[in-house]
């Protein structure tokens, strides 16, 4: 499956690409843990050479189930999640919608006191990516996550 999905970021194999882009789903959606796993790495490999708004939109459609997997219970898939999310919200040239920052807001909070630093540091990147590339009426909203999230942040903060 690694494989497919490192052909995916190949240029010229567009038509072939979207086909087999299609089959992601049924990964992501698979009761095995290690599917996820590789799922999210093959949609590093996707997007990882160039973090531009076309290929983050291939796997647009495949966002909802990745915010979902930031609930999985390997820290592995966790920490590859938060690098797809970022790869994926943080390319795109247009702003954030406010349903999806204020989900990723709250998904995001509880990883702030994960035990892994790295985690800690991914899921704090991408609050502050959410933050700032929200829509402009989405703003208002997070102000009350955004609140609830300073104390632990600051904490971190003087922890470091």
């Amino acid at each position: 499956l690694l494989c497919v999905f490192q052909l995916l970021a190949c240029p010229g194999i567009s038509v072939w690409a979207e086909h087999n882009l299609q089959l992601a789903p049924r990964y992501l959606w698979s009761e095995h843990g290690v599917m996820h796993g590789l799922v999210l790495r093959g949609l590093i490999a996707l997007i990882h050479d160039a973090l531009c708004s076309t290929q983050a939109k291939r796997i647009w459609f495949l966002l909802q189930k990745v915010i979902e997997l930031l609930q999985d219970a390997d820290g592995e898939v966790v920490g590859v999640t938060l690098s797809v999310l970022s790869k994926m919200l943080l390319a795109k040239d247009m702003p954030i919608a406010s349903p999806i920052a204020l989900q990723l807001a709250e998904m995001l909070r509880p990883l702030f006191d994960n035990e892994s630093s790295y985690m800690q540091l991914l899921s704090m990147h991408l609050f502050q990516g959410v933050m700032e590339f929200v829509a402009e009426a989405g703003k208002k909203l997070l102000k009350t996550h955004v609140h609830q999230s300073l104390l632990p942040l600051l904490c971190h903060l003087y922890n470091e």
